[in-house]
């Protein structure tokens, strides 16, 4: 929509040209582009270049009706045709960047940009369009000054609003990105896009209540819009409210029942609160409409184990892994978890070693480790093991702790105050619980 709304003024300033025009086919040209005949535009265009080719404002509008019938190389090579006739034409740069946009040539698009910006200092539309062209490439960071200094002189327009306070967002700059939604929203209360996204900007500026306010609202626009139950879901977990979460989460299930991410959001409220059946139901329901969704997986090995099927458990976190690379380090651990509370160390072990081998940086998984080796009883068997994670994370709370334990447990009460001391300063409740067991 913002580079239609470039591309119109554009043609109204080509076709105010034109008016000036008085031989017959000049007028007809002007009423082919007034009803948007392009292939009229174009061939008409074409006749009259092949007597004239100095013509600049018809080659101009040739321009225009090949770029707006999605011939971007020949749009291309029309503006570059018009440069090379009249370089003071700003339309004819910003046509060329427009044809170079569509062509995916990203950085010519803003170079191009960059150099009309500097031929034309006094004009808007280039400042305008390179803003845009920063952050349609993800380069929010440069998109703000040309962004910035165009809304300073239009502030009537809404696009723009709302264009400046994404840069703002994905820059980290909440606050102003928060105030310039607000705006958008106050000038146009019916646009749910903006409201959407005022109401994400208040959710990572912590205004949770505001940002309800602003999901519910668009929901009651539009019911059917599905990003905003998420959004609302979202916030109404961060505010403590499961149960009005989940019942959002219902409610997108009825009325985007296809959708498997709404079914997905009701099996984890569900399990949040303790109705386990109720959580496996609706994971059957997701990975049925999404087979290859590993998060349901995961979630439903959680709601497996928790109900005592650990094969099915075990089934579901190896699906999983195998989905999801991220998910697998985690799968792998909790199944060895699993297999140690039914005293399998073995087979807890040989999970342990899958998970850390493929995540051998996470301190986490090498403390569950040792955690099973704790729990078989089996701490003598893991001397050297122990010696190897503290040299490794000399500072991690997490393997500090279980070290601790199992040097407590092989009667090395030592070693085992010197990580307490040291504990002390990383996590002193941690280090109250070993000269606890220390005691007894």
């Amino acid at each position: 929509m913002k580079r239609i709304l470039l591309l119109i003024v554009i043609l109204v300033s080509i076709v105010t040209d034109l008016v000036a025009l008085q031989t017959p086919t000049a007028t007809d040209i002007r009423q082919a582009a007034s009803r948007n005949d392009w292939p009229t535009v174009e061939r008409l265009a074409l006749g009259i270049l092949k007597k004239d080719k100095t013509d600049r404002t018809i080659s101009l509008l040739l321009t225009m009706a090949q770029l707006r019938q999605g011939k971007a190389a020949e749009a291309l090579a029309s503006a570059h045709r018009t440069i090379a006739l009249d370089s003071s034409m700003m339309q004819a740069w910003l046509l060329a960047s427009e044809s170079q946009t569509q062509l995916k040539q990203s950085e010519d698009a803003i170079a191009t940009l960059k150099e009309a910006q500097q031929r034309f200092p006094d004009s808007l539309q280039p400042t305008w369009a390179l803003g845009m062209a920063y952050a349609r490439v993800g380069r929010c960071a440069e998109a703000i000054m040309p962004l910035e200094e165009t809304m300073f002189r239009r502030p009537d327009v809404a696009s723009l609003t709302q264009q400046l306070a994404q840069c703002y967002f994905a820059t980290g700059r909440i606050a102003e990105s928060v105030e310039l939604y607000a705006r958008a929203v106050e000038r146009n209360p019916s646009d749910v896009n903006a409201r959407l996204s005022y109401g994400e900007a208040l959710m990572a500026h912590h205004d949770l209540d505001s940002a309800a306010y602003q999901f519910t609202e668009v929901i009651r626009q539009n019911p059917k819009m599905s990003n905003a139950y998420l959004a609302l879901t979202g916030v109404l977990q961060e505010l403590k409210k499961s149960e009005e979460a989940l019942a959002v989460s219902r409610m997108l299930t009825m009325i985007s029942p296809e959708d498997p991410m709404g079914w997905y959001n009701v099996g984890l409220l569900s399990l949040a609160l303790g109705q386990t059946d109720t959580a496996i139901r609706v994971f059957k329901r997701a990975i049925a409409l999404k087979p290859n969704y590993a998060e349901a997986y995961f979630n439903i090995a959680l709601a497996y184990d928790e109900r005592g099927f650990g094969e099915d458990a075990t089934m579901a976190f190896k699906r999983s892994a195998s989905i999801s690379p991220l998910l697998a380090p985690a799968a792998y651990n909790t199944i060895a978890i699993m297999y140690r509370k039914t005293g399998r160390f073995q087979e807890a072990i040989a999970m342990h070693a899958q998970a850390i081998a493929l995540q051998d940086s996470s301190a986490i998984l090498h403390a569950s480790q040792l955690n099973s080796y704790y729990e078989a009883q089996k701490c003598d068997s893991a001397k050297i093991l122990i010696l190897q994670e503290l040299l490794r994370f000399p500072n991690d709370a997490n393997i500090l702790y279980a070290s601790a334990c199992c040097l407590i447990r092989t009667g090395d009460i030592d070693r085992a105050m010197v990580i307490a001391a040291k504990l002390d300063t990383l996590d002193p409740s941690l280090a109250e619980q070993l000269r606890l067991m220390i005691k007894i």
